[in-house]
């Protein structure tokens, strides 16, 4: 048997986007889907939901499907818009630090986000070069921390304009007696301060590792308390249902066994037969 002809399944795909807009509209909901979408690639507010006209008909179901789940959340509780909602108003009575965990779970595994598993990666690298480092030093000072700042070393870098790159990556140094500046980086400290030891200028390189590391891990925080958000997780996981429901059924077998239940009892209003029609 042959393959399924992509154009094919891009006109299928297509077909069942369209059919869930009109179904959305149907409920005095206002969809866009020509716009760029504000945001990424699109968002719900109050009454809209805005689709972007520039990913492909599969993602574009899988957003309307992410966005309207909001415009549910939103009628069921008042708190989304101030606080992201809460889990209690969704899954009354449920267990609720388990399926938090489960959610995030779900989460994790169906993102999308290549920018946020670009950003694991790189904390990995730097951390490892950190290990490295530190390993190096420890060589020629055995009683070496990482975690706190090393005396032995930083003496003799504060005595030349090295100091300068223990807190800065790149500076540029105005000579306040002959005029005119120079520019250090870390990445040329070799070259830059040839009179320091190997000890002394990897220890700067260090320093400027762990800033790198500091960043990194601030932007996977916020990404994550994005991410934990109710609203987040909630819709996240209604996504996940109609890309693969076994796979979340056994990440997730709390939360959707109580998703069920709920969706049974007509709790999350149209989304029951919005997954009966469309999943």
């Amino acid at each position: 048997m042959n393959p399924p002809d992509s154009s094919e399944i891009t006109k299928n795909y297509e077909t069942v986007f369209k059919e869930m807009v009109e179904y959305v509209r149907s409920l005095g909901v206002t969809v866009n889907t020509t716009t760029k979408a504000r945001g990424h690639q699109g968002f719900f507010l109050k009454n809209r939901i805005d689709i972007s006209s520039n990913i492909c008909y599969e993602r574009k179901i899988e957003v309307l499907i992410h966005e309207f789940t909001h415009y549910i959340h939103a009628r069921i509780d008042s708190n989304i818009s101030v606080k992201h909602g809460n889990l209690e108003a969704l899954f009354p009575a449920a267990d609720i630090p388990r399926l938090e965990n489960e959610l995030y779970e779900v989460t994790k595994a169906f993102d999308r986000n290549k920018g946020y598993k670009l950003l694991h990666e790189k904390r990995e690298n730097v951390l490892k070069e950190i290990k490295e480092i530190s390993a190096e030093i420890k060589k020629q000072y055995p009683d070496f921390k990482r975690s706190q700042p090393y005396k032995k070393l930083e003496k003799d870098i504060r005595k030349t304009d090295a100091k300068y790159l223990l807190k800065y990556d790149r500076v540029k140094i105005k000579n306040a007696f002959f005029g005119g500046t120079k520019d250090y980086s870390v990445a040329t400290v070799d070259s830059d301060f040839p009179q320091l030891e190997s000890s002394t200028k990897n220890y700067i390189v260090l320093k400027s590792k762990q800033r790198t590391l500091k960043r990194i891990s601030s932007r996977i925080n916020r990404i994550n308390n994005y991410y934990r958000r109710p609203a987040e997780l909630f819709a996240r996981f209604v996504e996940a249902l109609f890309v693969d429901t076994n796979k979340v059924t056994q990440i997730a077998p709390y939360a959707y066994l109580v998703f069920c239940k709920e969706l049974t009892n007509e709790r999350y209003l149209e989304l029951a037969e919005f997954i009966n029609k469309f999943f």
